[in-house]
């Protein structure tokens, strides 16, 4: 087959490419369409290391893929031709570089080996300098390799699935679904912030370098699609957290996972958490975990920690998951990040009328200045304490649930249709964060659920695996605060004790 041809090109890995790319002479090549490329220290004079699209440029550029222009720039935001787009993906295939003719018709070799490995059809060149549209590249790319060579048949995920996510796949001409559908769920293309593939849009050349970068190394490609759990996955889980925990348990329309959910709650209070379930009954966390195994526990902290210094906070987290692991040892955990906070609510900030905040501008001038105290919710916190969450996960061989990034606006905050102080959520959105985890926590292909795995088999869900919870009341009055000394401690100096004694801040 033609795509089992020699590709010496890909023995070079990127990293090391782009860190000896300054030292090297880039190859003159025929350039795309308008004479030849000329050579020099730099890459292109348009294109820095600066640029989110220096990687795919400059790595297709020293593979000898891609080319510039006569006057030495790369013009990434021209519109991508059709001609270009397919040398592009056709040029890595052949199995030797071939000579481009002068003159306009430069892609001459290329329709040539498409049309004779049956990738180009005539009516391919009715439209070859045309812009390339993203459903024409879809179209095109579609007709390559994308999915393992084992696999018999090019059969394209669950349209259904994918309906979900590529809101106007609809108005998409029906015989080129499917060449959407499998650049979409192959990681080479993606949809836009409004959930649409836009097929009528075009793309620019660095964007195109970006596709062709993700067609040549898998690893570069976009997380594909999952295939969301089925809601009796949940069946052995237990949810376990702070107040949006309890959030999701009342408003995230999850009647299977059992809900341990603490008000101001963190991981310092460790195992001797007094938490409450969906029903409001209250036990402590100890008596829950040694009265019950659980398969997956998904844990929801890190609001309440945003008020600790990161590496103090780091051996009391590590050792609360270690515990949590040595108590339950069949489970699967999963971290959540904490979702993105409103500072500007949270302060109560409004826009006030022009004379009224002349007013209070004067009011302050007369009054002494108060010292100012540190804000503990703010958006540089709150990645500060995600990033500490995903180093665990990682560390620790843990799921990690990216919370965070589901609501978080292109600043990092919260927006303020989702909460009502800058902190909670809305019920609107704790039921969206409650239905899009099954799909966090999803495969790569459909899981079938069983009657054998079903939790109705096994005595749950929802109401009757709320009966076998502990009842233990929650003490009327609070253990005395202590002190945590401030001094470095490692994880295993850090005893159950240690962790109950600590007073979290006020959610």
């Amino acid at each position: 087959m033609w795509y089992d041809a020699p590709m010496k090109r890909m023995s070079i890995r990127i990293m090391a490419l782009l860190c000896a790319l300054c030292l090297l002479c880039i190859q003159a090549c025929a350039a795309d369409g308008e004479g030849e490329e000329k050579a020099g220290e730099r890459l292109f004079s348009d294109v820095s290391e600066s640029d989110w699209f220096y990687g795919p440029v400059s790595y297709l550029a020293e593979e000898g893929i891609l080319c510039g222009f006569e006057d030495g720039t790369f013009r990434p935001k021209d519109t991508l031709t059709e001609a270009q787009l397919i040398k592009l993906m056709l040029k890595p295939w052949m199995p030797e570089d071939p000579e481009e003719p002068d003159g306009s018709r430069w892609w001459t070799p290329y329709v040539e080996f498409g049309l004779r490995e049956g990738i180009l059809t005539e009516e391919d060149l009715t439209s070859i300098t045309a812009e390339a549209s993203r459903l024409r590249v879809a179209q095109l790319l579609a007709r390559l390799p994308l999915l393992p060579a084992d696999e018999k048949t090019r059969a394209v995920p669950d349209t259904d699935r994918i309906l979900g996510e590529i809101a106007d796949l609809e108005e998409i001409p029906e015989d080129a679904r499917d060449g959407v559908i499998l650049v979409y769920a192959a990681g080479l293309m993606e949809g836009y912030d409004d959930n649409c593939f836009h097929p009528e849009r075009t793309l620019t050349r660095a964007e195109g370098a970006a596709v062709i970068l993700r067609l040549l190394l898998p690893e570069e490609r976009l997380p594909k699609l999952r295939y969301p759990v089925p809601e009796e996955w949940f069946s052995d889980a237990l949810i376990l957290g702070n107040s949006h925990c309890g959030g999701l348990s009342m408003y995230g329309d999850m009647p299977y996972p059992d809900f341990c959910f603490s008000y101001g709650g963190s991981i310092f209070t460790g195992l001797s958490t007094v938490c409450r379930d969906r029903h409001e009954r209250s036990f402590t966390l100890r008596s829950l975990l040694e009265q019950k195994q659980y398969a997956k526990i998904i844990l929801v902290y890190g609001t309440n920690e945003m008020g600790y210094d990161i590496y103090y906070l780091r051996p009391f987290f590590a050792a609360f998951l270690d515990k949590l692991a040595e108590v339950q040892p069949e489970a699967e955990i999963w971290l959540c990040t904490a979702p993105p906070v409103n500072p500007e609510m949270i302060r109560g900030e409004k826009e006030e009328p022009e004379e009224e905040q002349e007013q209070a501008e004067k009011q302050e001038e007369e009054e002494e200045p108060e010292e100012e105290q540190e804000e503990i919710f703010t958006v540089e916190k709150c990645l500060a304490i995600n990033a500490l969450i995903a180093e665990l996960a990682e560390s620790k061989g843990l799921g990690l649930i990216d919370v965070f990034s589901l609501f978080a606006d292109e600043d990092g905050i919260l927006p303020p249709e989702c909460t009502g102080d800058g902190i909670h959520l809305t019920r609107e959105c704790y039921r969206a964060w409650g239905q899009w985890l099954a799909v966090a926590v999803g495969t790569d292909s459909p899981m079938e659920w069983t009657e054998e795995e079903s939790a109705a088999e096994e005595g749950f869900p929802a109401e009757e695996a709320q009966e076998g919870l502990p009842e233990e009341e929650a003490p009327e009055e609070e253990a005395p605060e202590e002190e945590i000394p401030e001094e470095e401690l490692s994880e295993e100096e850090l005893s159950e004790e240690e962790l109950s004694e600590e007073e979290p801040p006020s959610e």
